[in-house]
């Protein structure tokens, strides 16, 4: 009886302290999503984008939100293009400005900002509507993000 209770005690000492390990483990990895993941972050992006190409039929009936926004310690702001803006060319300059010498990445291409803060990208758009995510980091591990649909329309 009393090894019955005391292998009752230590299974119950054994899951509350896996189940404290879980939680702490669970925790630093969300904490640890860092910069080495964002080619992750933008493949993943990219899929979910092809596979959700817009239909020419409904073309102009899109509903998608215009500008979604992360940041933590970085400014980003977008000059170029507008949100929903519509072009009838595939080459498009994405471009802005964020703190001195960040690293940016416009969906899968990267860039670095000069001295002030400033940069550019050309980017080539499919048919259709395009998801822009375009990322800021600095050096001191500070990031933004922001997010905007852009279409392309080159059929009549």
């Amino acid at each position: 009886m009393k090894k019955t209770i005391f292998l009752v005690i230590i299974l119950i000492l054994l899951i509350g302290l896996s189940s404290y390990f879980f939680i702490l483990i669970k925790k630093q990895s969300l904490n640890d999503f860092g910069l080495k993941n964002i080619s992750q972050v933008f493949q993943n992006k990219n899929n979910l984008h092809n596979n959700n190409q817009v239909n020419q039929a409904n073309f102009n009936q899109s509903a998608t939100p215009t500008t979604k926004t992360v940041s933590q310690g970085i400014t980003l702001e977008i000059s170029e293009p507008k949100a929903n803006a519509f072009y009838n060319t595939s080459s498009i300059k994405v471009s802005g400005k964020t703190s001195a010498y960040a690293e940016v990445y416009v969906n899968d291409i990267q860039t670095k900002a000069d001295g002030m803060g400033n940069f550019s990208v050309n980017y080539n758009l499919d048919e259709g509507e395009n998801l822009l995510t375009i990322v800021a980091n600095d050096q001191a591990g500070n990031y933004a993000e922001k997010e905007m649909t852009v279409f392309l329309q080159t059929q009549e």
